[in-house]
């Protein structure tokens, strides 16, 4: 085995252990786009799937971006893939249509667009990871993109080596010099994307002229040295959130189930900026449902209401309220609001056997036998449980419950929604299945304990979804579903 190829396979062998990115007997799905990097992963995972035992599909995604220079690159890949003896999946999507419906740029719609479909056909096919062909320059290029934007822990951290949705890079230790040395031993072919050479968006300018003239002027390492700070921050921001974790649950709600979400005010002053700031984080995530991101400035007025007088009150974006209330900073979303142009559907009397449409969903209801295949789209209620029940879809209501204890105990929908970090934009139009005032399941998310099915032993009503609402679609995606 010629040298660079050794050294190169044994890099992604250590990566993949080190990281615990599979394990034996995995389906692994590779995106392959045709250009050098994902060629060379493709072909390094062939030559080691027999160690790992693992099973490979490839996906190929056209963005319709680039025309006969996509087709090529189509043909290429699906070439490629039979020589290799590797299952191939190819799926096309309109980035410039996401971009314009999204109202964000052609490259975060770009990776917007791969990630879902890389989840969607990881779902179809039953594959346990996605993996990516990140490298140790795309690595440099992103740390620095986040300084130049003035990112802190979290930021610098960079691209992880796993993501929690099962996004794997086993190639973030190797550069793209020794790729490209990897493709030239192996006789292996690829093509060039030439909107890569463009300098015309931020990533392009610091590939072609920014680390070129680090590495020539200042700091021939520069690669390595910006993966090892990565991986200090990585190690940091890990630390640190672990421990703000920790006092979270400390000096947070004295009940889960108390409202509103607040944080106990004498001991944030005593905390680091950093680590109160943290806090403050996880607090107004917990109340808006998801990730929720403002600038720094938002959170230095939070962390000044540390030293005003009850009532005191900072409005932050998306409708989130911060409020001293007699020791606390209680966070608060803004009342919801149905609105105007989409009114929310009638309740609907369901029936098994048929199929209905409620509002955005797709939904329908039959009673057969539970196989072990139950697909992610699906869920299944105890139908025994369910003899004799007038059976309607309707959305949530003012004082609706869910039982998700073992024994019967209820929680308030609106708890269980922010505690499933439901956005709050979407939770009056996710579709109930109820009987009389009780909620039997929330679709799409969860069954109540009294009635979910057993797979065992019984028929069930095996409940299908499927919802045109993006919003409803990316949950689901970070969720996992």
């Amino acid at each position: 085995m010629q040298c660079n190829t050794r050294k190169v396979r044994e890099t992604v062998r250590a990566a993949i252990r080190e990281h615990a990115m599979i394990k034996k007997g995995d389906h692994v799905l590779v995106g392959v786009s045709g250009g050098a990097d994902s060629v060379c992963l493709l072909h390094v995972m062939n030559a080691l799937k027999e160690e790992f035992s693992l099973t490979l599909t490839a996906v190929h995604i056209d963005h319709k971006i680039r025309g006969a220079e996509a087709d090529r690159d189509a043909a290429f890949t699906k070439e490629l893939c039979k020589k290799l003896g590797v299952s191939f999946i190819e799926r096309s999507v309109s980035v410039p249509e996401l971009a314009k419906s999204e109202k964000i740029s052609l490259e975060t719609a770009g990776r917007l667009a791969r990630y879902r479909c890389f989840h969607a056909i990881r779902d179809e096919i039953g594959a346990q990871s996605v993996a990516t062909a990140h490298n140790r320059n795309d690595q440099a290029e992103t740390v620095l993109m986040r300084i130049l934007r003035g990112a802190g822990i979290s930021g610098l951290v960079g691209i992880r080596y796993v993501r929690p949705d099962g996004v794997i890079r086993p190639l973030l230790d190797v550069s793209r010099a020794e790729i490209e040395a990897y493709c030239l031993e192996n006789d292996l072919p690829y093509c060039i994307d030439s909107t890569n050479l463009e300098d015309d968006c931020t990533r392009n300018k610091i590939r072609h002229l920014l680390l070129p003239m680090l590495e020539k002027e200042f700091n021939p390492n520069i690669l390595g040295t910006l993966s090892v700070l990565a991986a200090n921050m990585r190690e940091d921001g890990d630390f640190i959130d672990g421990y703000a974790s920790r006092l979270y649950r400390r000096i947070g709600n004295p009940s889960p189930k108390e409202e509103p979400v607040v944080l106990d005010i004498e001991s944030l002053r005593m905390l680091a900026p950093s680590i109160a700031t943290r806090l403050l984080k996880m607090a107004a995530q917990k109340v808006m449902g998801g990730e929720y991101l403002v600038s720094r400035q938002h959170w230095t007025a939070v962390r000044q209401l540390l030293d005003k007088e009850t009532g005191t009150k900072v409005t932050l974006p998306q409708g989130l309220s911060v409020t001293v209330r007699y020791g606390w900073l209680a966070f608060e979303a803004a009342p919801e609001t149905e609105p105007e142009a989409a009114p929310m559907p009638a309740p609907i009397e369901i029936a098994y056997g048929n199929s209905y449409s409620f509002g955005v969903w797709q939904i329908r209801f039959d009673e057969a036998e539970i196989g072990q295949n139950v697909k992610k789209n699906q869920m299944v209620l105890d139908s025994e449980k369910l003899r004799g029940m007038r059976l309607v879809l309707r959305t949530r209501r003012s004082g609706d419950r869910i039982a998700v204890f073992a024994d019967g105990r209820e929680k308030k929908l609106k708890n269980f929604m922010i505690d499933q970090k439901i956005p709050n934009h979407i939770r009056d139009t996710l579709p109930l299945l109820c009987s009389d005032d009780q909620v039997l399941a929330v679709i799409g998310c969860r069954v109540a304990e009294p009635y979910k099915g057993d797979i065992k032993q019984r028929r069930g009503l095996v409940i299908t979804y499927d919802t045109t609402d993006e919003s409803w679609q990316d949950y689901a995606d970070r969720r996992g579903n």
